[in-house]
């Protein structure tokens, strides 16, 4: 009886969810094909070198909002090479061919008519080089327009300038850099990703949230081709603010809003709520009567929960969160797949017998 009790504990549902929960992505339920496992986050953890990703970067042109998304992506654990269109392809990072994301920044227009422009000649190779070598990249504002143009989309002035811009809502209360709304439509990675980071698990509805954009460009929405997926508009003039296109294993994602810009905003805002949240804190219990133990712990549970208040994440700031990790999750996906590539190549070449040894 001892033994059959083992037998039908070890075969039971529980213990297969245990021994094979490394192999299960962190968040179930979720169709977001990027998910990392628990046993891929203690590889990147412990792994001695980073992902890579080339952030194309004009010093001159867009380095403010730029230097925000390069800010997150390396706080993802994500080494950033910052390469200028000067320097193009001839920068030393592009001939080390270890890059496991590309980045397009925003910027001023993208000179459709001018042949011969450094930036927009490099934001085409860049986009080429996705393409071919299928290696994840993200174009944001600028960046979304050349991932377009670069793969024969119209890219046009804004039909409607004040349809887009100047609409009820346009000046979000919660944060004064939220001025246009956009709806991701289901079924593309890009809702699966958003879905996934608010934690909205089995989600099959459009997601609705607050953005900002800073654009008078945009991709016409009737200039889709079948190999791109438009994952999300405008609320209020139905231009499309994001589409993605696969290139194998990956995609290359466009977003027209700026979700580095609303990440950085309510960051620093949440760092203002804490400390005045802690100085309060401080201050009332100065001023508490503590000689009256009911009275003491009111103030410290007030305390406490302004300071819990002034830590929660909004709707708004989670999504552009989750946009972002549509990307940096491909890249460490991309990272981890060619390590492991490589590693399996070095044991066959010291011993081609002992892949086949038990």
């Amino acid at each position: 009886m001892f033994l059959r009790g083992i037998l039908d504990w070890s075969s039971s549902s529980s213990f297969l969810t245990r021994k094979n929960k490394d192999d299960v992505p962190s968040v179930k339920e979720s169709n977001f094909q990027y998910e990392l496992t628990s046993k891929e986050k203690r590889q990147l953890k412990h792994s001695q070198e980073k992902p890579k990703v080339v952030a194309l970067y004009d010093e001159h042109d867009g380095a403010t909002n730029a230097d925000l998304a390069i800010k997150h992506i390396e706080g993802k654990g994500i080494e950033v090479l910052k390469v200028s269109p000067e320097e193009g392809l001839k920068h030393p990072a592009m001939a080390q061919g270890d890059i496991h994301g590309i980045y397009l920044p925003g910027g001023s227009d993208i000179p459709v008519d001018a042949p011969h422009d450094a930036r927009k000649e490099f934001e085409g190779q860049l986009t080429q080089l996705a393409r071919t070598k299928d290696i994840p990249l993200l174009g944001i504002c600028r960046g979304e327009q050349a991932l377009a143009y670069h793969n024969g989309l119209e890219v046009q002035d804004l039909v409607d300038f004040d349809k887009h811009y100047n609409h009820e809502g346009a000046n979000n209360t919660n944060n004064p850099v939220l001025n246009n709304t956009v709806i991701v439509e289901p079924g593309s990675q890009l809702h699966a990703a958003v879905a996934s980071k608010l934690k909205e698990k089995g989600n099959h509805s459009p997601l609705e949230y607050s953005v900002t954009c800073l654009h008078h460009q945009h991709t016409p929405g009737d200039s889709t081709k079948t190999n791109v997926t438009t994952s999300s508009h405008n609320k209020y003039d139905h231009s499309i603010e994001s589409f993605e296109i696969k290139t194998g294993r990956f995609y290359s994602f466009g977003v027209q809003h700026h979700p580095e810009v609303t990440i950085s905003s309510f960051e620093a805002e949440r760092l203002e709520k804490i400390s005045q949240a802690k100085k309060e804190a401080e201050d009332a219990r100065f001023t508490s009567n503590y000689f009256d133990q009911d009275a003491s712990f009111y103030t410290e549970y007030r305390s406490a929960q302004k300071i819990r208040s002034a830590y929660q994440k909004s709707r708004d700031e989670l999504a552009a969160k989750g946009e972002m990790r549509f990307f940096t999750n491909q890249v460490k996906k991309n990272f981890l797949g060619k390590t492991q590539k490589e590693d399996t190549e070095n044991l066959v070449e010291r011993d081609p017998y002992s892949l086949f040894c038990i």
